[in-house]
């Protein structure tokens, strides 16, 4: 089987399609679009998506994690997610359709190559809390998800070569800084009310996650440093969702 070094460089690119359709007919396809989307998704049950290139699945952890080791050799993650399969996943993408060019790209080495979808409930207001402190746990759940966009583009970054290991070190020190202030206000905010017990658990994860940043500064072979932020993404975006839907 073939080394790969999982490439991004081809959905950066942008597609301009051509506009010939009238700016009154969008308006109107677009309203037609919004009204089914508030039918047929309410935002008591709209879910919120995560994509991850599953290179398989099995039904054992031993056959799962044989995979997950050769996943890693190669600058993947190999991180294995059960959910009544053991799935190995190469990687984490904000994008279906990023996924999905990943996915086509693999294929020759790996056929059994796929998306995989986690799904979860998006947030419900907590009954006992009252509108402000929902408001403070929403922007608690936005600002992870800010943090694992910011360190999915490092790891696109670093995997074109847009930048080399020195700055991505301090593109991830400059990260950690932004999240150890936000995690203080909401330690502290949190800290004034049991009810928070949940949000708090969250907000742990958040600061568990930026502190294995200082890690990467010691590692010796720079190659690993992607498949291992690949790693820690996928869990952080599996603690987002099981977290998520705790609330």
């Amino acid at each position: 089987m073939q080394s790969y070094e999982f490439d991004y460089s081809q959905y950066r690119k942008k597609i301009n399609q051509p506009k010939h359709t009238s700016l009154c007919l969008v308006s109107f396809l677009i309203i037609i679009c919004m009204g089914l989307a508030m039918f047929l998704y309410p935002n008591s049950i709209k879910k919120n998506e995560y994509y991850f290139v599953e290179i398989n699945s099995f039904l054992t952890y031993s056959e799962a994690n044989n995979l997950g080791n050769l996943i890693s050799s190669v600058n993947g993650a190999g991180y294995v997610y059960y959910d009544g399969k053991y799935h190995v996943f190469a990687a984490f993408y904000p994008s279906k359709e990023d996924a999905e060019t990943v996915c086509e790209n693999l294929k020759p080495d790996y056929p059994t190559c796929s998306v995989y979808t986690l799904k979860c409930d998006k947030f419900h207001k907590i009954k006992d809390l009252t509108e402000n402190q929902n408001k403070s746990v929403e922007n608690l759940l936005n600002a992870n998800i800010s943090l694992m966009n910011s360190v999915y583009k490092c790891i696109i970054n670093y995997d074109t070569n847009e930048i080399n290991f020195n700055q991505l070190l301090l593109n991830l020190e400059n990260i950690k800084s932004d999240y150890q202030k936000f995690s203080e206000k909401f330690f502290n905010l949190f800290n004034t009310n049991t009810k928070y017990n949940k949000a708090k658990k969250y907000v742990t994860k958040i600061v568990e996650f930026t502190e294995f940043f200082d890690e990467l500064k010691s590692e010796q072979n720079e190659q690993t440093v992607s498949k291992l932020l690949k790693y820690k993404l996928i869990g952080m975006v599996i603690n987002h969702s099981s977290l998520l839907e705790s609330f």
